[in-house]
């Protein structure tokens, strides 16, 4: 279990925010978290749940009506401090937590055998044939640097694991080729893609930090978009990516 004292700490060592916008997101998880448990939305309070739990219950605040609401007149201030809390989340997961959590995920699905399971279980760190696939499909090439290393080079999901189904964990329509750095900066939702291939950078990035970064925006990766990954593209920038400072 993590504190609000926590999230009010990462969110001042690892962003520009003032400490009244600190403030401000960090009260809004908090009251999320209690109104979503008063209504059954979440079964105990969001600083309870891990980061692959987060993962699934996230998208069910959204779609919750009163949420819905207090969002549109908060001017999308509560979605925003959602997303701030899954990036700290999701930058302090619970590592033994979330490998028993894994293995439980799959294990209800009778159907699978023992090297399926395996498949899937190494799917959630972008392992075994999840990465062949993503290699295959961009040539075993980072799509946005070119970057041809191997083992420099990160099979990222773009919905996540926790959310898709055993299906889309193993889909080279839901991973993108990706060095690190933008594995993570993807992963935090710091960066996202338009369907054409833009990267579309969060707020939260500073223009100085985008140039020592090289992000680009007027460059269109080749990310070989399908319909199916069409969807998952629209979930990560509806979800995931962070739209506010």
């Amino acid at each position: 279990m993590v504190t609000l004292e926590e999230l009010q700490l990462w969110i001042k060592e690892n962003t520009s925010l003032s400490d009244s916008s600190i403030y401000k997101y960090s009260r809004a998880v908090n009251t999320v978290s209690k109104e979503m448990v008063e209504k059954g939305v979440i079964p105990v309070s969001l600083f309870e749940l891990s980061s692959i739990q987060l993962d699934v219950f996230i998208p069910l605040i959204f779609e919750n009506h009163d949420f819905k609401e207090k969002n549109r007149t908060g001017n999308n201030m509560y979605s925003n401090a959602i997303k701030q809390f899954r990036m700290f989340r999701t930058a302090n997961p619970d590592d033994i937590t979330m490998q028993l959590e894994i293995e439980n995920a799959i294990s209800g699905y009778k159907s699978l055998d023992a090297t399926e399971k395996a498949a899937i279980i190494k799917s959630r760190i972008g392992q075994g044939l999840f990465r062949k696939r993503l290699m295959e499909k961009y040539n075993s090439s980072c799509i946005v640097t070119g970057v041809s290393v191997k083992k420099l080079l990160v099979a990222s999901h773009i919905k996540p694991w926790a959310v898709s189904d055993n299906t889309e964990r193993l889909s080279e329509e839901n991973g993108l080729l990706l060095t690190p750095t933008y594995d993570k900066l993807f992963d935090y939702g710091l960066i996202t893609f338009s369907n054409l291939g833009n990267i579309i950078v969060s707020p939260q990035l500073s223009t100085e930090e985008v140039s020592r970064l090289r992000i680009s925006s007027d460059v269109e990766y080749d990310l070989k978009v399908s319909g199916k990954m069409k969807e998952h593209l629209d979930y990560h920038r509806d979800i995931i990516f962070v739209r506010s400072r």
